[in-house]
């Protein structure tokens, strides 16, 4: 008789290792609050309008990356999906010049050197440093000491082909985002070049930039939600068992091995759990005695939460398809003691009525405190309504013909993340900064047999990769554990 896994929370994480398990031959139980999966990777309609609330591209949409191997056989990406790779990527308005972040970057060189002469040493440097950052990806290998249907061992050739990377990384990491960007002269390329929040190491920038160079980093058909809806249908497929709108209250441990959950409605027994809730909220409240390990107390201490806000507006009208250029604002944005003094949007035509657009952005930072205060005043409502405000008048200012047409605006703040998917402050990544060790945490506990974690947290800095990399190491724990030969 199969082993019984139940896995918390329907996430990426959690329905990559849903995936593999009940492929290994497990009898996989996957228990989701929310009524839809997904998790963090999730879009919603408001009055007809779609908004993307996630994803923007995607890394290993292009067959020949690494991860691509984890999307295809969790059935998120299949062969014929429409893949769309918008050129140029990002685009800058700079009094009246529109500067232009090609996917090639050779492309982008090209054309800014033409701009500002004296940056051309600079921009050489970029292109150089782009394509040897290019040379390190996310590795997909086996973890020490499971069988394997295919194994995917660590090997000496592919430690080589990094090579070149390392003194980039090492070099970039030292130096934030913003202190890289004002390295150069231009200020239409300083700005271009932050499309990676200001506190990021700028090897982050670096990556951002091979991802887009060597052809990947494409928005899959649908988005967000028509990806965790593929993966979940996958899953389903191969016999796997789904419960949504399910609150699971507890973690049930007992003399030191994980035997099941607690339900509203009862309990629910397994031979090894899964956590796939986000790591830090899951320790906090899953358990009636939190589990202890190094890991553990290493991973709350370094976290650093991305939590930010996402104005969606959706307007009768129809404005260009893809990634506006970012504008200087003639009144900037304030709200939670923030400035902005620029923005863009990501424009959606086939996301809204005929003849219609919707929009989407983001305001980096965490704003998490601001928002909770707020809500605890009784404000919440009111100040999302004066961010709303200042965000459709600096789009009718940019685009006049959007003047009156405005038919919905949408926030949603680190609280509304938070209530959605019970993840720690809202936080759908981590922040790495300067000095920032590239860290894997094991998801494993001493003195526990059969909980395992998984979950971009313990992949910093995060994003759909991670978890579904995580996804599939909690698999391989499983199988690890009870001799099973994973598929």
């Amino acid at each position: 008789m199969s082993r019984k896994v139940i896995v918390v929370g329907a996430g990426i994480a959690g329905l990559t290792a849903a995936i593999y398990a009940r492929r290994s031959g497990f009898d996989v139980t996957l228990i989701e609050q929310h009524s839809i999966v997904g998790g963090m990777c999730t879009s919603w309609k408001r009055k007809g309008y779609f908004f993307e609330g996630a994803m923007h591209w995607l890394t290993g949409s292009n067959p020949k990356v690494g991860v691509n191997q984890i999307w295809q056989e969790t059935g998120a990406l299949n062969e014929g999906l429409p893949i769309l790779l918008k050129d140029p990527f990002y685009s800058v308005d700079y009094n009246g010049q529109i500067l232009h972040l090609y996917r090639n970057i050779d492309k982008t060189v090209e054309h800014l050197q033409k701009i500002s002469p004296a940056d051309g040493k600079l921009l050489h440097r970029l292109s150089k440093d782009v394509k040897a950052a290019g040379k390190m990806q996310m590795p997909v290998f086996d973890i020490k000491g499971v069988k394997a249907k295919n194994p995917k061992r660590m090997n000496f050739g592919f430690l080589f082909k990094m090579l070149p990377a390392i003194p980039v990384i090492n070099r970039l990491s030292k130096i934030d985002c913003y202190s890289y960007a004002k390295c150069f002269l231009h200020p239409g390329i300083q700005r271009l070049l932050r499309i990676v929040p200001d506190e990021y190491a700028a090897s982050s920038l670096i990556f951002t930039l091979a991802t887009l160079h060597f052809g990947d980093g494409g928005y899959p058909d649908g988005g967000s939600l028509a990806m965790a809806d593929r993966m979940a249908k996958k899953y389903m497929d191969i016999g796997g068992k789904l419960m949504l709108k399910t609150q699971v209250q507890k973690v049930n441990v007992e003399n030191g091995i994980a035997t099941g959950v607690s339900l509203p409605d009862g309990t629910l027994d397994a031979d090894a759990v899964i956590v796939a809730q986000e790591t830090i909220a899951a320790l906090d409240h899953l358990f009636d005695t939190p589990p202890q390990d190094t890991w553990i107390d290493e991973l709350k201490a370094n976290v650093k939460p991305v939590a930010c806000t996402f104005i969606s507006i959706g307007v009768k009208t129809e404005l260009p398809d893809g990634l506006l250029p970012e504008w200087e604002l003639e009144a900037p944005i304030t709200f939670a003691g923030r400035t902005i003094s620029a923005l863009s949007f990501y424009s959606y035509r086939g996301y809204a009525p005929e003849s219609c657009t919707a929009l989407t952005t983001i305001a980096y930072g965490d704003t998490y405190d601001f928002w909770k205060q707020t809500k605890d005043e009784g404000n919440y409502d009111s100040e999302k309504q004066k961010l709303a405000q200042q965000y459709s008048r600096a789009l009718c200012d940019k685009y006049p013909q959007c003047e009156g047409k405005i038919e919905v605006i949408d926030i949603a703040t680190p609280l509304t993340y938070e209530r959605y998917t019970g993840a720690y402050r809202g936080s759908w990544m981590s922040v790495m900064k300067p000095g920032d060790k590239m860290v894997q945490y094991p998801g494993s506990c001493e003195g526990i047999s059969g909980l395992f974690f998984t979950g971009h947290r313990l992949m910093p800095p995060g994003g759909l990769p991670s978890a579904a990399a995580s996804g599939r190491q909690a698999a391989q724990m499983l199988c690890r554990q009870f001799n099973v030969e994973f598929t």
